[in-house]
């Protein structure tokens, strides 16, 4: 992913180069294909250039115009079919014009309206000085990250926190709140970060700064109350079909290799299957194909082997099978921390690592992954919509199926669900931030080292929240859009962009096709999830493309092991890391006494069937790292251990088998 920075001083005085050049370099691992600095008095505007799609490659960013237009862009555009003939009833623009050139073409002929008409995964800020005008705009999903920061006599933005922070007169605290909502609640804010005074673009939003005024604006969002409706279910996999291929070769579109991770499971079998079907007949719009797979221990619940053999056995494609060699949980995990600025570490870090080094050493640019399949296709607020149509026996039948289809989880949870959902869509919206105020407020603390100040503090935050999705007619079209919109999973998409752009690559997710999502809004729930079996259109759609065992497939693979095994190895230095700062007690977010009593408690939990300790202890140590990292002078040590790591061979973090 490209890197953006931009900087305006708003009470006129000039840019300093050297200033510029020293926010846009802590992105440098964005611009493997150089960067492009652009100063015109007290606005200035850098971009570190990754080569993706085949009409940027030898452009540089920012671009200019004759007008005093200046764009810096990050991404890539969906829509280029519908907007280049649009565009020429204009203006001249070429066929093969870059997307970026696309943008700033539509900024031209549709003004402040522009945003509306860009489909795809982008984050752009652009100048127009004739206006004294600076737009930030971000996707309708919020793949690409895109944050700003206001000081007294200036405005800031870039594609990750750090460039900011790098500006002398930058100063900020860790945000409590968004720290506090996050590890106690798993909920994220979709404007604020976990820093002070440093902002997100929300999705489908632009951010319009003028020398006065700074004005955040909704330019898009899902139609409310859409409906879509077909004669046969096989009609609705026809059309789900349709679309999927659009939403795979969208994120196809690249000069070099992509590279597609897949596991063996429905998600991500079906993105390569699909993709390698258009191999044969010359229409994959990529210059080739690379398989890649976790290799896990053979015979452990996370072992998929068989099932990706399956994979290549009816398509014809080779996967290759990639193995971290080292742990590295711990090892670069300053260095993680710093590029994804959360307090976050995923247990399964080291496999994510071999696998990105992996696409990237063989040429791939952009890498595709099933993730936000299981959200997207399988929601289940449909059977709240039943209820109220009177049709019991029809949710009995398809609860009473759910579980023949996910043999791996227990009917108690789909019952569970089910009920959940129903107080939460019968419950009037006015009183739903109540009921779920009282409810987290009996329940015993999970988390009882967490200070009783933060958890009082993410009690209060969750009384003022509101849900998403009220103006959807249906629970099922609701629940789908709630998924689209959680602040929550934005979050963890910026965790895996910048995760990425770490490697050098960009990361796509058909499933979050903001065209693919407005078609599962619009159809009914129970043909989501046609006679009650999950993801039944994916299944359907894409028969005779996606191998038999594959589409039948019952259960998920269980990474359980993976991530008690990888904590427990590192569970004397996890305690050697937490005694050595203890910021995460000096900060007031844990109470040190309840945590040495829960210690040994945790550790023993590293034995059980889920992951619950696990998580908890690496939540603890991803807090106390990135206080370090961003708070601490960790920061130094994060660079030196990323430039060790870069200077390893691959052999030793990742190896193809």
């Amino acid at each position: 992913m490209s890197g953006i920075v931009g900087l305006w001083y708003r009470d006129g005085r000039p840019i300093e180069q050297t200033l510029l050049a020293r926010l846009s370099a802590t992105l440098a691992h964005r611009g493997p294909d150089g960067e492009g600095q652009w100063i015109r008095g007290a606005m200035g505007l850098a971009c570190q250039n990754l080569w993706v799609t085949p009409e940027s490659y030898h452009e540089t960013q920012p671009l200019v115009d004759a007008r005093g237009l200046a764009l810096a862009f990050d991404g890539r555009l969906d829509n280029r079919g519908d907007l280049l003939p649009r565009l020429r009833e204009h203006l001249p623009i070429a066929p093969d014009a870059s997307d970026a050139t696309v943008v700033l073409a539509a900024y031209q002929v549709a003004g402040e309206a522009f945003p509306t008409w860009l489909v795809g995964d982008f984050a752009l800020a652009l100048f127009d000085a004739s206006r004294q005008r600076l737009v930030l705009v971000r996707d309708a999903i919020g793949v690409r990250p895109l944050y700003y920061c206001q000081l007294p006599h200036a405005f800031l933005c870039a594609s990750e926190v750090k460039a900011l922070l790098a500006h002398p007169d930058v100063h900020t605290q860790p945000n409590h709140d968004v720290i506090g909502d996050f590890l106690l609640d798993r909920w994220a804010d979709s404007q604020h970060t976990c820093f002070q005074s440093v902002c997100s673009v929300p999705p489908a939003h632009q951010v319009v700064v003028t020398p006065q005024t700074v004005t955040v604006q909704r330019y898009w969002d899902f139609p409310a109350n859409h409906r879509l409706r077909f004669k046969s279910f096989p009609e609705y996999a026809e059309a789900f079909r349709r679309l999927f291929e659009q939403a795979v070769q969208r994120r196809l579109r690249s000069a070099s290799p992509v590279a597609v991770s897949v596991s063996g499971g429905l998600d991500s079998s079906a993105i390569l299957c699909l993709a390698q079907s258009w191999v044969a007949g010359g229409r994959l719009p990529a210059s080739s194909l690379i398989g890649l797979s976790y290799l896990t221990r053979r015979g452990s619940p996370s072992d998929e082997d068989r099932f990706v053999a399956e994979i290549e056995r009816a398509s014809g494609v080779t996967i290759h099978r990639v193995k971290a060699e080292r742990q590295l949980f711990l090892d670069h995990a300053r260095s993680v921390l710093w590029h994804v600025e959360i307090p976050f570490l995923d247990e399964q870090w080291s496999s994510t690592h071999a696998l990105m080094v992996t696409a990237r050493a063989q040429g791939a640019r952009v890498l595709l992954t099933g993730h936000w399949g299981d959200q997207a296709l399988f929601p289940q607020a449909y059977l709240v919509d039943l209820v109220r149509r009177f049709a019991w026996r029809t949710v009995a039948r398809h609860l009473a199926e759910f579980p023949r289809w996910m043999t791996d989880t227990s009917p108690r949870w789909f019952r569970k669900r089910f009920f959940t959902d129903l107080i939460r869509y019968q419950v009037p919206a006015v009183l739903y931030p109540f009921a779920r105020f009282v409810r987290q407020g009996l329940r015993p603390s999970q988390h009882p080292w967490y200070a009783s100040s933060l958890r009082r503090r993410v009690l209060r935050r969750q009384w003022q929240r509101r849900s998403l999705g009220l103006h959807q007619r249906t629970c099922h079209a609701r629940a789908v859009y709630e998924e689209a919109r959680s602040p929550t999973h934005v979050l963890c998409m910026e965790w895996d962009a910048k995760a990425a752009a770490m490697h050098g690559l960009d990361v796509a997710f058909p499933y979050l096709d903001r065209d693919l999502i407005a078609f599962l809004m619009a159809i009914p729930g129970e043909q989501q999830t046609h006679q009650g079996i999950p993801k039944v259109l994916l299944r359907e759609g894409l028969r005779g493309v996606l191998p038999e065992r594959i589409a039948q497939r019952r259960w998920k693979g269980d990474f359980t092991d993976v991530a008690n095994a990888t904590i427990r190895a590192e569970y004397p230095r996890l305690l050697q890391t937490l005694a050595a700062h203890q910021r995460v007690v000096a900060g007031g977010y844990v109470d040190g006494t309840v945590l040495k009593e829960q210690l040994e408690r945790l550790r023993a939990g590293l034995t059980a069937d889920n992951c619950t300790a696990a998580w908890a202890l690496s939540d603890l140590l991803g807090l106390e790292l990135w206080l370090d990292v961003f708070y601490g002078g960790g920061a130094h040590e994060a660079q030196r251990n990323e430039s060790a790591q870069a200077a390893v061979p691959l052999a030793t973090t990742g190896a193809v088998w």
